[in-house]
């Protein structure tokens, strides 16, 4: 039977943690699995790791991994799947924006594909929106999609969906050749294992807009701009070489 870390990067989140984990738990003893629900918090500088310590009393499946500082939400995804000792790694934002639920979905892709990845994917066919973004974000949005898959990813339709799944034997390397820690985390984890042969797949998933989210739209775009292109010209100038031998590979943050 199937192990499973999902894992919940988390920067001043007092507002809306409470409520994601305690969805998390409940998919956790519904699912079957040995399932640990492992929130990492980046940071944070208002109630997020008293909410985490208040109901870890109440619920032994929740864990707290911490950052002394502000790292970036690639970081904390990081942190988490390095730290992982299951068979696979769900990272979820805290907006619930994919509920929690879908990662059953993931899952039985991943298993049946033999896939390294499984990306919880907006824009497929048979995806269900029940909320949308506001148009701007749309906008953007789309916009991005399209200039990703153009430069590095071609083929995928929605590499920013913040709900994907990781294989952690065969992910734990791509993860440690990481050099991204912001937002451009998801292009940068997917150009790598791309390049290195992992397998990647997309799943139909429910999405809604989540509200009171911390993100500043244009300060975000900007960032992920810039680390499209840093991610480009890496991969094009083979700055992240070979896929290593199983467990020999040592982090390149240059």
């Amino acid at each position: 039977m199937a192990t499973l870390s999902i894992i919940m990067p988390a920067y001043n989140e007092e507002r809306r943690l409470e409520r994601s984990l305690r969805s998390a738990v409940e998919f956790a003893a519904s699912s079957g699995m040995d399932t640990e629900v492992v929130v990492v918090d980046d940071g944070s500088s208002d109630r997020t790791v008293e909410i985490v310590e208040e109901l870890q009393g109440e619920y032994p499946v929740i864990h707290l991994m911490r950052h002394g500082s502000n790292q970036g939400k690639g970081m904390a995804v990081r942190t988490g799947v390095l730290a992982s000792e299951a068979e696979f790694a769900l990272f979820s934002d805290v907006d619930e924006a994919v509920p929690i639920r879908e990662a059953g979905k993931l899952l039985d892709g991943a298993i049946a594909q033999e896939a390294d990845v499984a990306i919880g994917t907006r824009y497929h066919p048979g995806s269900l929106i029940t909320k949308r973004q506001p148009w701007p974000r749309i906008a953007v949005s789309r916009g991005g999609n399209l200039l990703i898959r153009a430069l590095l990813l071609p083929g995928l339709r929605d590499t920013q969906c913040g709900f994907k799944l990781f294989r952690t034997s065969t992910m734990r390397p791509v993860l440690r050749r990481v050099t991204t820690s912001g937002f451009g985390f998801d292009l940068e984890v997917l150009a790598i294992a791309r390049a290195w042969g992992r397998k990647i797949i997309e799943v139909a998933v429910t999405w809604a807009h989540g509200e009171g989210s911390t993100l500043r739209l244009g300060s975000a775009t900007w960032t992920v701009f810039r680390d499209l292109i840093k991610t480009t010209w890496r991969l094009r100038t083979g700055k992240y070489g070979q896929a290593p031998e199983e467990g020999g590979v040592t982090a390149d943050w240059g």
